[in-house]
């Protein structure tokens, strides 16, 4: 037995030598990314891999009517995931129905009470009360945001900040004593004296239920009677003063999807009733929502913005003040510049109409008076601000100076070297908050043609179960561009709840990665299929265009057709010519080709609503049922507007492949495994 329990020593003792240990090897415990796109999970259902390469992009015919617009260059394409198919209108319904069932998800949450209200929000299991669960969100701005030097430097503001935490954790400020435990007292719901092991800084059932049952807090209707007001029992006396109601704690809520919205529900109907068209626009008393109202919010990351880099100040010279002010105080050099010093006039600033203010859309403040929303100016009588022993405040509105513009993230040594680091001191700036209606335009089928009658194709297309499997048209490339952000978020979503690492965001194709997956690995080649013909061997037409001068149906479509119709190309694409046209990300510029790298290539405007039409050009490729079949080239180039949607225009999505992205992924899994192997 002895032998046993030393043999079991030793081999615990040669286990914890990991010889690993005191090496660069990397950080440990991180799981293994596996690029297999037959990986389960891994890969978006119904895409198909395209591998990293170069292309012979441009005309590989005549460039019919000296248009000169695709001239022959060489470019190379990161790896990328595309849909197998155009998207088709059962997908993009999802989208229309997400929308749809969220806005209501949201009105009946705000239109219930209590629990019927908590049905539809996933309450966080540590649902922290206030100022604490506003302290934990606001963030690197209430530090001063100006000077990242501030919270590990003796400012008073760093200073201020600190004691705010330790007051709100149940410890006080005891002057040049230090911080004793016991000298501040804080109180609980009945008034008696704590301390830090029995602050209850998470809100409980009851509270969490005078939330729910109170509108908002300006109501001030959030009293909890305490039948038994015994000295166990608990008191809450209006916990929505401070807490707030269903409107201010929404923010702190996601909609829970576990509950179906019954819109047959004569209750619910009534809730809801304000979703759907009026008996005045209702024609033989057929209900329906109201698709005009269904707007979808999001944001998106204007990286192009954000990767300028704007004028700072980086140098100080310890004799004449600084280089930039000489009329500045002189100064050590060892200091670090400070919050006022950084800012360079008002370069880079967001400024108000009347350009004398800066504007600032960040965090707000923890502390403002729950009524109007403003900032406090008297805060006599609030217990939900943390003070000192004195009664002083120890966080206002001061925190938040912060002008928006590019920051010095770098230090001044002793010898005068800075090491001219940057960054931008309100990253708030480029998140661009957008709200778009996400109902196809299906009057387009009516729009497009004149002296034509295609009423059935409006009152049917999109929403008919004939047609869930053709692609969807009448979409905007800013609603194409809305859908791939909110199936992003869908996805990554899923891959959290099942513990799996974010990818690469869903997007628009841009017009190379478009022209790398049409030609499939088939140089020189004019369609999709190889070419140079536009029929097979047997005479029958490979694209769904209109052919033979238009004979629209002799290629066995009339309008468009199902979206894996045809053969696909040797990527596994399917209808990549024809069928309907397809937006990409690219913005439409005549010149591109002479311009744009040969690596990526890629060519974005932002076009604004007051910029001319000739801005708001985007790229469409493929062709479509109703373009004849030069259109259908894989070098072909035009455009629409991106405000526009047409019933010949659709879309695909695509992802850009996380790892090497070589055509043999079995062995680019490899190398990951056996790298996984050797750190282990």
């Amino acid at each position: 037995m002895k032998r046993i329990f030393v043999f079991v020593l030793v081999g615990l003792f040669f286990a914890s030598c990991d010889p690993v240990d005191g090496n660069l090897v990397g950080v440990k415990g991180r799981d293994t990314f596996y690029p297999d796109i037959l990986g389960p999970g891994k890969v978006p259902y119904g895409m198909v891999y395209i591998p990293s390469g170069a292309y012979q992009a441009g005309q590989n015919d005549k460039d019919i009517m000296g248009l000169h617009t695709t001239r022959n260059r060489t470019v190379s394409v990161q790896a990328f995931y595309m849909d197998a198919s155009e998207i088709s209108n059962n997908e993009y319904r999802q989208f229309v129905h997400w929308v749809k069932d969220s806005i209501a998800r949201e009105k009946l949450y705000r239109r219930m009470s209590g629990d019927d209200a908590e049905q539809w929000v996933n309450v966080p299991d540590d649902f922290f009360k206030e100022p604490y669960r506003t302290v934990m969100n606001m963030g690197s701005d209430v530090q001063g945001g100006n000077n990242p030097f501030d919270p590990f430097l003796n400012t008073e503001s760093s200073e201020d900040l600190d004691r705010a935490y330790l007051m709100l954790m149940g410890y006080s400020q005891a002057g040049k004593k230090g911080l004793a435990k016991d000298r501040f007292k804080l109180k609980d719901e009945k008034g008696l004296p704590t301390d830090r092991e029995n602050l209850d800084i998470t809100l409980n059932a009851d509270e969490v239920s005078a939330i729910l049952s109170t509108y908002s807090s300006v109501d001030k209707k959030g009293k909890i009677d305490d039948k038994a007001n015994t000295k166990d029992g608990p008191v809450y006396k209006l916990v929505t003063d401070v807490q707030g109601g269903r409107i201010e704690n929404r923010k702190y809520f996601q909609l829970n999807w576990e509950t179906p919205v019954d819109y047959s529900d004569p209750e619910t109907l009534f809730l809801l009733s304000d979703m759907y068209v009026s008996k005045e626009e209702q024609f033989f008393n057929n209900k329906q929502i109201d698709t005009r109202l269904l707007y979808y919010d999001y944001v998106w990351i204007d990286y192009k913005e954000a990767a300028k880099r704007g004028k700072v100040k980086t140098a100080r010279n310890a004799y004449d003040g600084t280089i930039n002010d000489p009329s500045l105080p002189s100064v050590n050099r060892r200091d670090p510049l400070s919050k006022d010093d950084k800012s360079n006039g008002l370069h880079r600033s967001t400024l108000t109409d009347d350009g004398t203010e800066l504007k600032y859309d960040g965090t707000v403040s923890p502390f403002i008076d729950q009524a109007t929303g403003q900032y406090v100016i008297d805060t006599s009588g609030r217990k939900d601000i943390p003070k000192d022993d004195k009664g002083t405040v120890l966080v206002d509105e001061d925190f938040l100076i912060n002008p928006g513009q590019d920051l010095d993230l770098g230090y001044t040594n002793s010898k005068g070297q800075h090491n001219a680091i940057r960054g931008h001191s309100d990253r708030s700036r480029y998140i661009i908050k957008e709200r778009i209606n996400v109902y196809p335009d299906t009057l387009c089928w009516v729009r497009d043609y004149t002296y034509s009658y295609h009423d059935p194709m409006a009152e049917n297309y999109f929403w008919h179960t004939a047609y869930d499997n053709y692609p969807v048209v009448g979409v905007t490339w800013c609603q194409a561009k809305a859908f791939s952000v909110w199936r992003t978020q869908l996805y990554h979503s899923w891959l959290l709840a099942n513990g799996d690492l974010y990818v690469n965001d869903f997007r628009l194709p841009t017009e190379v990665e478009w022209e790398r997956a049409a030609r499939g690995d088939l140089e020189l080649s004019q369609y999709p299929w190889g070419g140079p013909y536009i029929r097979n061997a047997n005479g029958c037409f490979l694209a769904n265009f209109k052919p033979m001068r238009g004979r629209y149906f002799e290629d066995g479509g009339f309008h468009t057709v199902k979206v894996y119709s045809y053969n696909p190309n040797t990527f596994g694409l399917y209808c990549m010519a024809g069928n309907a046209a397809e937006w990409c990300n690219t913005a439409f510029d005549e010149s591109a080709y002479e311009f744009t790298h040969d690596m990526n290539s890629e060519y974005t405007y932002d076009a604004k609503d007051d910029d001319h039409p000739v801005k708001k050009r985007k790229v469409i490729r493929g062709g479509s049922w109703k373009d004849i079949g030069y259109y259908l080239q894989n070098s072909t180039r035009t455009f629409e507007y991106q405000d526009t949607a047409k019933c010949y225009i659709g879309f695909r999505n695509v992802m850009t492949h996380l790892g090497r992205g070589g055509k043999d992924l079995d062995a680019e899994n490899g190398e990951e495994i056996q790298m996984d192997i050797q750190l282990k």
